[in-house]
């Protein structure tokens, strides 16, 4: 097949970027597969295997689709008149207009899919290779979130672990973004180290020598890229119950807590997982390559005109 990929990002991501990474190891995977990809992203993009055309604006992007078999959108969606005959969206974040959404539109988790009224979901998968495996972490928990954020539970995170004297190591920000979340001195009295904006060798590191992640979030999550890439590095995930999270954290990866006073017990069924079993469940149900499976499934369903409007599988849209 020849697949089109609109993203209205600049490609390769160079640090954080949660869309731009899924859209990039969903093209890969494609490539990897035997299939022709064409990427429309931002001016400046590039990407191995693939052609690539730039975009400045959502009409720009969709007067260069090619003649291809299916175009899947991550972002710059035309208006609804200008969609073309096969088209695949994938909704990344929680979408307030609800009635917006286009017939085929795909979301990311079983939650959020029931909370935007649609059939089809498909998780996200991470590349493998990309974290790696540690049997012997350290002893310190890790937040790694965008730290001035507040859903994501930055503060909540640094008081858990002051009142424990657990050690934390924070990344996704600036020991300055504490202030904007109430937790800058509080976090300075309680040695939290801050590991700044890292990706690459540094981000496996992290995510390999930590106990375990702390994933506090404080609104309706759609996916959790961060829980996977945890996972991936056989590191178990301790996070508050929401949105996607119990979908994808059981008491086999990690701890559940709806409160303060469930933190503890979260904690000790976090350390007492099996990091290697972590790891198997990670790679099992989160690789790019099943997410790229999964998607070759609904474009072939897509192009058959049978797309399926009831969910089987625990894990499958259009199947």
């Amino acid at each position: 097949m020849h697949i089109a990929l609109v993203s209205n990002h600049l490609h390769p991501v160079k640090l954080y970027g949660g869309t731009e990474r899924i859209v990039e190891w969903l093209a890969q995977g494609l490539v990897t597969q035997g299939h022709k990809v064409t990427l429309i992203a931002k001016t400046g993009s590039t990407l191995p295997g693939v052609t690539v055309k730039h975009a400045a604006t959502a009409d720009e992007a969709n007067s260069i689709i090619p003649d291809c078999d299916l175009v899947h959108y991550h972002g710059w969606l035309p208006t609804t008149e200008q969609y073309p005959q096969r088209y695949l969206y994938t909704l990344h974040g929680n979408e307030p207009q609800i009635s917006s959404l286009p017939e085929f539109t795909a979301c990311i988790s079983d939650n959020h899919a029931k909370r935007h009224n649609q059939s089809y979901w498909v998780y996200n998968g991470i590349h493998v290779d990309e974290f790696e495996f540690s049997a012997k972490p350290l002893n310190h928990l890790l937040f790694f979130s965008k730290i001035r954020r507040r859903n994501k539970g930055a503060r909540l995170a640094v008081d858990l672990c002051a009142d424990r004297s657990i050690p934390l190591k924070m990344a996704g920000g600036s020991r300055a973004d504490l202030i904007k979340v109430g937790a800058f001195w509080r976090s300075v009295f309680s040695r939290v180290e801050i590991l700044g904006e890292i990706g690459g060798q540094a981000k496996a590191d992290a995510f390999k020598q930590a106990r375990a992640l702390i994933f506090p979030i404080q609104w309706q999550e759609p996916f959790g890229l961060v829980m996977i890439e945890s996972l991936m590095s056989g590191t178990p995930v301790i996070a508050k119950p929401e949105g996607s999270v119990p979908e994808i954290i059981s008491r086999e990866v990690g701890g559940l807590f709806s409160s303060v006073d469930e933190f503890d017990l979260a904690l000790e069924q976090a350390k007492r997982a099996d990091r290697m079993y972590c790891r198997e469940y990670a790679v099992e149900h989160f690789s790019s390559e099943v997410m790229c499976k999964t998607y070759l499934n609904v474009y072939t369903q897509i192009l058959d005109g049978t797309p399926s409007q009831k969910l089987t599988g625990s894990q499958r849209a259009f199947s």
